[in-house]
């Protein structure tokens, strides 16, 4: 994957300045990947901004698992920047260094270099450097603690007035256009080979070669593409071979190359997206290759063992067809044994050795020593048993390599397992949208269309009802201790059905499913009779209300329904509001079945409905993840009737 260019740079910065600015820094983090992650928070925003020294840096709303430990130069960075506020953002013109401007107990840059050799600065007021990711030694300058902090040699920033004066100097004419583009000119390799293929000219051209036509179809392409990476439709391109790069717009260059694009949302959800399916390929190239040798011994040994198995089988069925043969002439044989020499007997070659006191038998490529002095019907007898005992052999080699080969396609799920949970940890977690403020809680929509809203946790359902509780609204509850709240909005202008649902999800979220209960009583009351202030006299515990005046009663039945749309979203809830919306459903029960067993198989089940679709590895992790999470209380059961 490429890093980002300035033009590239410029586009992010302006997406995210707002967000960034005024936010304070809770926590630095050193990744794993050598990135390093700041949390912010502000009154607007809570999420992570992820820079990668050499790469780009991006804003999450959400949040990255870290790791257990920090490594040294984490935690010195971290005790300089904890708790300062970020009060400036931008770029040092023409080249691809952001620095953020920091005020708390002193005023501070953090610097971030994306050069081909990255790294991150901690400079004080006079841009002496407090600390330093990784430290630098260049012809020009050094970067280290205790030096100066010294800005490369800049270039021009690109622009149309750069690129006219560049094309037009004389020094250039023996130098090829993409070079001079690229470099000279500020843009890069891709943006060079993009220009010139919109304007129509070899890559191979030199400036002297150029016509006036030529150069106006230059700044002419230019113009466009400024204007693509400024407001283009930004989009993650993928290439055949597994590639992937963040893009300001589907570029020409890769579209002629055969790279397929999906949309995204901005050029900095593109820079993450991006970034974490390159993070899940390297971890996937590395199991890969740490299991690959365990696979191929494994395989060996399953491929001796049936090889063996195979040769055994034959040399039974052979001495079966001896033992069969000297059944058949055992008579004329005892007559021959006194007959030293050799003699041929219905396709059956024998030579009688009377010094030796063998006699040794060949038939149908098969050969065979017997005794004289022994009977032969005994002896024929003693090679059907040598044959079952080396076809016992066989099929016992048989069951090993077969034992074998279950166990790699076990490993293999283990591995695929691995990967998927490896994928989950370098993903970050997505706050829900503003625009759906629902979506932080448990949530459906009742058959009738009223939306039903769910706390997950004491401090949840109180902050459902202080911020989010209607004069037109319902609230249901479980009569039993540790039960979530749950608002039926706009529940005075619904149906019995809507009241029903409403009721059966507060009661699937209660205690009462932990305890395995089939019915339990939800009432609902309005919201004028909830109340956060107790009696005189009285304590309220955390979390709790107060419902005063006249109670509505529902007998409902403990059961959820886990389903999935046509478009992949997953959807849950009683069963008569979603069973209808869902292309495949799921019904679950109080039972004993663990959250994480339980995920696989209803997961497993919800993708029968799409056999015909080749469905995204990773948005099956992701509804894996989801599904575990609605699961009441981690465990239950599917039901006979689902």
């Amino acid at each position: 994957m490429e890093p980002a260019s300035y033009l590239e740079f410029k586009r992010a910065i302006k997406e995210i300045s707002n967000l960034i600015i005024g936010a304070r820094i809770l926590k630095l983090y050193h990744m794993k990947d050598g990135s390093i992650v700041l949390r912010l928070r502000s009154d607007s925003f809570s999420g992570e901004l992820r820079i990668i020294p050499g790469m780009f840096f991006y804003l999450v709303e959400g949040g990255y698992e870290k790791p257990t430990e920090i490594s040294q130069i984490g935690k010195i960075m971290r005790k300089i920047v904890e708790n300062m506020r970020i009060v400036g953002a931008g770029l040092i013109e023409g080249e691809r260094i952001l620095v953020l401007k920091l005020e708390g107990r002193q005023r501070l840059k953090l610097v971030c270099e994306f050069l081909p050799k990255g790294t991150i600065l901690i400079l004080d007021e006079a841009d002496k450097i407090l600390a330093c990711l990784h430290k630098l030694e260049m012809r020009d300058r050094r970067l280290a603690p205790g030096e100066q902090y010294k800005f490369p040699p800049r270039g021009p920033a690109p622009s149309i007035e750069t690129i006219e004066d560049i094309l037009g100097k004389k020094r250039a004419l023996k130098k090829k256009v993409v070079s001079i583009l690229a470099s000279e000119a500020g843009l890069g390799g891709r943006y060079a080979e993009e220009v010139l293929y919109l304007a129509g000219v070899d890559l191979s051209m030199k400036i002297e070669e150029l016509s006036t036509d030529d150069h106006a179809r230059i700044l002419e392409a230019v113009r466009s593409v400024f204007e693509m990476i400024e407001n283009g439709q930004p989009v993650i391109a993928s290439s055949n071979d597994g590639d992937i790069q963040p893009l300001p717009y589907p570029m020409k260059i890769y579209e002629l190359k055969g790279w397929r694009f999906e949309s995204a949302e901005s050029l900095n959800e593109a820079f993450r997206v991006a970034y974490e399916r390159y993070l899940a390929g390297l971890i996937e190239q590395e199991m890969r290759r740490n299991v690959e040798e365990k696979l191929r011994d494994l395989r060996k040994k399953s491929d001796e063992r049936r090889l063996k198995a195979e040769q055994l089988s034959i040399r039974a069925s052979n001495l079966r067809k001896v033992a069969e043969k000297l059944f058949q002439l055992s008579a004329q044989i005892e007559l021959m044994k006194g007959r030293p020499g050799e003699h041929e007997l219905m396709d059956m070659r024998m030579i009688v050795d009377d010094k030796g006191g063998k006699l040794v038998v060949s038939y149908d490529g098969v050969e065979v020593e017997l005794r004289l002095e022994e009977p032969i019907t005994r002896q024929a007898s003693s090679l059907f048993d040598e044959a079952k005992k080396v076809m016992s052999a066989a099929e016992k080699l048989r069951a090993e390599a077969e034992e074998l080969e279950k166990r790699i396609e076990r490993f293999k799920g283990a591995i695929q397992r691995s990967l998927e949970e490896a994928s989950l940890k370098v993903s970050a977690r997505i706050k829900p949208s503003k625009s759906r403020w629902y979506e932080k809680y448990r949530w459906f929509i009742t058959s009738e269309g009223f939306l039903v809203v769910a706390g997950k946790d004491v401090s949840s359902n109180t902050a459902l009802l202080k911020k989010h509780l209607e004069p037109d609204d319902l609230v249901f509850h479980a009569e039993v201790r540790g039960a979530a709240v749950v608002i039926l909005k706009n529940g005075k202008n619904a149906g019995e059905a809507s009241k029903n649902e409403a009721a059966q999800f507060a009661a699937t979220y209660s205690k009462a499913w932990k305890e395995g209960l089939r019915t339990i009583t939800v009432y609902y009351v309005d919201p004028g009779q909830i109340s956060f202030e107790p009696p005189p006299g009285h304590y309220i515990p955390k979390g709790g209300f107060i419902v005063k005046g006249e109670r509505h009663y529902l007998q409902v039945k403990l059961e959820l329904v886990v389903g999935i749309t046509s478009g992949l979203e997953l959807i849950y809830g009683p069963p008569t509001a979603i069973a209808g919306k869902a292309r495949s459903h799921v019904k679950l029960k109080p039972g004993n079945r663990q959250a994480e067993e339980l995920a696989d198989t209803i997961l497993m089940i919800l993708k029968r409905a799409f056999a015909d679709i080749e469905l995204d590895p990773k948005a099956m992790r992701d509804l894996r993840e989801q599904i575990k999470e609605i699961i009441p209380y981690g465990r239950g059961d599917i039901a006979k009737d689902s």
